[in-house]
């Protein structure tokens, strides 16, 4: 459209209103036909479940936050089978599946017992790889397996990674980023013009909610002390209402299940204490016991919802968990994926209310039920064998 608006003004001719409508309707509506159409693609390969099967080598926080992420991209087209534990880097059994019900191996075993179960793929998320491991790598390869290794590294969150090459010496480069002055102004205008939006289209719900807190708890609003930017203080504002009170009414437990107590937070944001999208601004108690990559969340505004919200985290989830999802949007920050993060939180709030309670906690349930079947189906190698999924 804009290359044929300059056209039309270079030559003197210009297209009808109605024309550029038209193409602009059929942008949209070509975008949602791509989208679907990619989705039928990815919904036919998951029917037909030809997907590769992933084993990781290694446990622990950063193994379980790597099959989180898999799971969260379907399009990849990955299924985690379990992991792979070794005792030590230099023990000759290497190898354990430590999982109730799981089993252990040799070295010299566990390719043989991979290629049973149809593995396709490892992912090497260990710190220290020992010459037993290293043996293990080399007999996975040879037996046509994809090797991918993720460093273990606190650094790798806050910085975007380049990948150099020196003479066959392959060198990861960890590269800062900040936000520019111009896109920090494109933010703080899109905070005011969306925030007083928002504001003006949820004050009803917002009125209705505070008279009903005031009429029952003569008191509508509270003032929490909350750490933004560069860990300055400010007075953050929401409903008057205790989310973990065992005897919540009716419409208190509505507020709560779609975070409508945090509403009245429109309001810092358009004081500037906070923005629209960021990481959720947490009390000086925890701020205090960051470490030094922590410390990173505090280098923009905290936000009224972010990535990790709509990744189900909340409050009571821990600060290292949302720091990851935090760090990420602090590096890939864009003005589109704002927005783009504004839409899945109406979304995540639309399921919620579907599915009427928050998910968070069941959710850790379902996974360590998962992961208890995923290591019973590796143990029983002779089930796994005969078409047992």
């Amino acid at each position: 459209m804009a290359f044929l608006v300059s056209l039309a003004f270079l030559h003197g001719q210009y297209y009808s209103r109605r024309f550029l409508i038209l193409l602009a309707a059929f942008l949209s509506l070509g975008f949602i036909v791509i989208r679907y159409a990619f989705r039928f693609v990815i919904t036919t390969y998951c029917r037909a479940r030809m997907w590769r099967r992933v084993v990781i080598i290694g446990n622990g926080r950063l193994g379980e936050e790597v099959k989180r992420k898999i799971a969260q991209h379907p399009e990849m087209m990955l299924d985690v089978l379990g992991f792979l534990n070794p005792y030590d880097a230099d023990s000759p059994a290497n190898a354990d599946f430590s999982r109730p019900g799981s089993t252990s191996a040799q070295t010299l075993e566990v390719p043989d017992l991979l290629q049973r179960l149809g593995v396709q793929d490892l992912i090497v998320v260990l710190h220290n790889i020992g010459t037993e491991a290293r043996k293990l790598i080399c007999a996975c390869r040879n037996a046509g397996m994809g090797v991918s290794f993720i460093p273990e590294s606190y650094e790798l969150y806050i910085s975007k990674i380049g990948l150099q090459e020196l003479d066959g010496l392959p060198l990861l480069s960890l590269e800062d980023r900040s936000l520019s002055s111009f896109a920090l102004m494109m933010k703080r205008a899109d905070d005011l013009l969306l925030g007083a939006l928002f504001l003006i289209i949820l004050s009803p719900l917002l009125a209705c909610g505070a008279i009903a807190l005031y009429w029952h708890k003569h008191k509508a609003f509270r003032n929490e002390i909350r750490c933004g930017k560069d860990g300055h203080s400010f007075l953050m504002h929401r409903l008057n209402l205790d989310k973990d009170a065992p005897d919540l009414k009716g419409y208190e437990r509505l507020l709560v299940e779609l975070s409508l107590t945090e509403l009245p937070q429109l309001w810092n944001v358009l004081r500037g204490e906070m923005s629209l999208v960021g990481p959720r601004p947490e009390p000086p108690d925890r701020v205090k016991h960051y470490s030094d990559w922590q410390h990173l969340r505090l280098s923009v505004k905290p936000g009224l919802t972010g990535l990790a919200q709509v990744h189900g985290l909340r409050e009571e989830n821990s600060s290292e968990e949302k720091s990851c999802f935090d760090m990420q949007y602090i590096l890939g920050w864009s003005f589109f994926w704002d927005h783009a993060l504004i839409l899945q939180t109406a979304w995540t709030l639309f399921k919620r209310l579907k599915n009427s309670g928050p998910v968070s906690s069941d959710r850790r349930d379902e996974d360590t039920i998962a992961y208890s079947i995923m290591f019973s189906e590796v143990a029983n190698v002779d089930s796994a064998k005969s078409g047992t999924d």
